[in-house]
């Protein structure tokens, strides 16, 4: 990913405050950004997984020729670390807005109970299985979008620290694809970075900083000026929107050389929800989820 993950964790929560002086109305959503990013950041150096052992030159091979390192159903996950922040993550929800309170409890209630099985639920998120998902959420009587985000947010240490321990030894630094070459998931947003603006991924699964094409539609590949075209929020020049005519798709840009970090970003993903409002209201789509899933 670049940095420690205890780098990462302290530029996240230095993001939080930065947005908590410049944007007041933010208050809610901040607050609980920062209780999530506490009990990851606790959990973090607990998490136990088992050795991932890459052939190098396999590797090299492999990002040569546009592979991702890994298969997103093979990442592996700490099941008891990621069930125990799990129940952390519903015991501070019992104190958020009335949709999540209320999820939380019964949530509480079927894990008291040994209803809810976290095997079968993370394994449906890492494999993106939405059917198995929505299937789970029925029989819990919980919406699927919040039961997805909570396990989400549950399990992003065990693969903050699989991508991370992934690239420590095997170079990706040539990797010229839009979709991430640790797991093969699209960016969930992007950045500009250093005197020249080169532009890097955030991995919209295993949260993996990763090179991107300057230029471009990392989503459908297109390179033509003509069906690419850039906005603005009001008032604002720290993010900016790339939008692609050829396949709708839309990109969150920020421009570390005014403000933020690459590390942070998915702090600013989640607290820029204003441009995704916008883009999608001229009919743009969100081609990948945020990294939090909320």
């Amino acid at each position: 990913m670049g940095a420690d993950l205890n780098v990462i964790y302290q530029l996240m929560s230095e993001r939080l405050k930065e947005f908590r002086e410049k944007n007041p109305e933010l208050k809610e959503i901040i607050t609980f950004c920062e209780r999530v990013l506490d009990l990851q950041k606790e959990i973090q150096p607990r998490i136990s997984l088992p050795p991932i052992k890459l052939d190098r030159e396999r590797m090299a091979v492999k990002i040569r020729e546009g592979f991702p390192l890994l298969q997103r159903e093979d990442l592996p996950v700490d099941p008891e670390r990621s069930a125990e922040l799990f129940g952390e993550l519903c015991r501070i929800g019992l104190d958020e807005n009335p949709v999540l309170a209320e999820a939380a409890e019964i949530l509480r209630e079927a894990m008291d109970s040994f209803r809810l099985s976290f095997r079968t639920l993370f394994s449906a998120v890492v494999q993106d299985d939405d059917d198995k998902l929505e299937s789970l959420a029925a029989e819990l009587r919980v919406g699927r979008s919040v039961l997805k985000a909570l396990a989400k947010l549950s399990i992003q240490p065990s693969l903050s620290a699989v991508a991370l321990g992934a690239t420590q030894d095997i170079s990706v630094e040539g990797w010229k694809h839009g979709y991430c070459p640790v797991c093969g998931a699209m960016p969930a947003m992007a950045a500009l970075v250093g005197e020249e603006g080169s532009r890097r991924g955030l991995c919209s699964f295993c949260g993996h900083l990763y090179r991107l094409a300057r230029l471009g539609c990392p989503f459908c590949g297109e390179e033509g000026s003509e069906d690419l075209r850039y906005f603005y929020g009001e008032e604002e020049d720290t993010h900016r929107v790339q939008v692609c005519e050829r396949c709708s798709g839309y990109l969150k840009i920020l421009d570390t050389r005014k403000g933020g970090s690459v590390e942070a970003l998915a702090i600013d993903d989640i607290l820029t929800a204003h441009l995704d409002l916008v883009a999608e209201e001229q009919g743009y789509e969100r081609k990948a989820p945020r990294l939090w899933g909320i």
